[in-house]
Formats: C-alpha cells, structure tokens, sequence
C-alpha cells in the first residue's frame, strides 16, 4: 500500500511540475510577445513617420516668414530618409519643455530638430548614430565690449529651457556662479529680441543657430571670443535623432536611410544648400 501510494505522488508531482512548465513556457511566450519591437511595422503600417520639432530653431527647423511653410537642414533630411523607406514625413511643431511626454505618449515617433546627444538624454531616450557636430556658444551684440567669459561676471544670460545650451550652461558651474543671473525663454527668436532690447547681455545658444542669425542679421552680433580669438564654448557635442527607449527597428531603418544618403553624397548636398560646405558627420 505504501509503494502505491509513493507512486501515486511522485506521479501528482510530476504531472504538477508538467503543468507548471506548460504556465510557465505560455508566460514566457506571452512576455516575448509583448516585448516584441514593432515600431517600425507601425510606422510601415501608418506610411507616415511623425517628426516633433520646436519649430523656432533655425536653420535645423523653423517657420519660414515668407511662405509660412516649415523648412530647415532637418527636415530636408529626414523628407529624404522618409522617401527611401517609402513613408510621408508629418511634422508636428510641439512644446520643446514637453518633448519627453510627447514621445512616450505615442504622439511622435522621433524628436529630431537639432537634438543634442547629452548623458542626460541617454538615459531617457534611444539615441540615434551622431550625423553632425555643434558647440554651445556665446552670442552678443556686435558693439558690445565683452571678451572671454569672464568678462560676462555680473550680466545676465537667455537660455532656451530644457535645451543643451542650459545644459551646457549648468555643467559650467564656475562661470553661471559668476552671472547675475539667467533668464529662460521659450525659443531663440524671442531670446534675439530680449538681446536686441538690452534686457539680457548674452544668449547661450547653440553654434548652428548663431550663424543662422548672424548671416541674417551680422551687424548686429557676434559671437563671443576668448581673448586669443578663439569662440567661447560652453561645450562641443553631436546632434542626433531621439526615439523610445524600445524603438530599436524604427531607429535602425532611418539610421540605415541616413548611411545611404551619406555614401551617395545626398547628405553633403543638402548640407551645403544649407552650410555652403558638408559639415556632416556619418560615414566621416
């Protein structure tokens, strides 16, 4: 009686732990299919990529005051990535301070606009291979007498919120604690009339956006220089494209059109229709 019984519970024990591994294969399955990256199969599947944008940062992406139109060296690139993967590229202008939440939430696929790889960033988002290089530099106005950063000491500085220039800004500890204060503006074309109005004697401002408005306007400002004739630089970084964290096939694909444009030249076209020279990074 004893061995039927043993028999009888080594069997249950057997058939439990076959059930249990039956749970816990489906479980497991289950996981792998929620974790499944389908980004790309839904950006194929919409046929549009939706690109946000601050649509105030020239010459990366800004509203044309001529036409109206959205234009910029970004979103010649990405209309060209777009056109190989056989999608549309939908811009959508959103509040630069609520990037984070507008791509989590599924409202656009990528943040690319002139978007600064910082460790910060590296954290919250996926970030694309780097395509070009920019600095955070000084702007002021042409007539003014300052030279090197220390000769900011007691002035005040604009800065875009939640931007790398207020980034590079806060990593610069020495110099901020020198500075009577900083004022954060929503976008850079209000920063230029904050300077132009005297109401703040410097902008913190990325370098590629400083020539914009240099080229625009160059009798009215400069950027600051070191007393060797060198531009001030808060920092030097690369300007990639940001995704979601999962997002790995979307990234891939537009990273994979990028690499295309840059072997065939296209890349180095559209750069110097906007830079008069190549200034991109990938493949280089």
């Amino acid at each position: 009686m004893k061995k039927i019984i043993a028999l009888l519970l080594t069997a249950g024990i057997a058939l439990s732990c076959a059930a249990c591994g039956i749970v816990n294969s489906a479980t497991s399955s289950g996981s792998s299919a929620l974790a499944e990256d389908d980004s790309w199969n839904k950006v194929q599947k919409s046929g549009k990529l939706v690109l946000g944008l601050d649509d105030a940062f020239p010459p990366m992406g800004y509203i044309d005051t001529k036409s109206g139109q959205l234009v910029g060296f970004d979103l010649d690139i990405a209309k060209e990535a777009c056109k190989r993967l056989n999608i549309e590229l939908k811009t959508q202008p959103i509040d630069w301070d609520n990037k984070t939440v507008e791509l989590n939430n599924g409202n656009v696929d990528c943040l690319w606009n002139g978007f600064s790889k910082t460790p910060e960033r590296e954290e919250k988002f996926n970030l694309s291979t780097p395509y070009m290089k920019n600095q955070q530099i000084i702007l002021v106005k042409t007539n003014s007498s300052f030279q090197g950063l220390d000769s900011l000491a007691g002035k005040t500085i604009g800065v875009q919120s939640d931007s790398s220039a207020e980034s590079a800004l806060n990593s610069n500890e020495k110099f901020k604690n020198s500075l009577k204060s900083v004022v954060q503006i929503d976008d850079y074309s209000k920063a230029v009339l904050e300077l132009q109005n005297g109401t703040i004697d410097a902008i913190a401002i990325d370098e590629v956006v400083a020539r914009y408005y240099l080229a625009n306007n160059p009798n009215a400002y400069r950027i600051l220089q070191e007393k060797d004739g060198k531009d001030s630089s808060l920092a030097t970084e690369d300007y990639v494209i940001g995704f979601r964290k999962t997002d790995n096939t979307l990234k891939t694909k537009i990273e994979g059109a990028l690499k295309e444009m840059a072997a065939d030249g296209t890349m180095a076209e559209i750069s110097k229709k906007w830079f008069d020279k190549d200034v991109t990074t990938i493949g280089k």
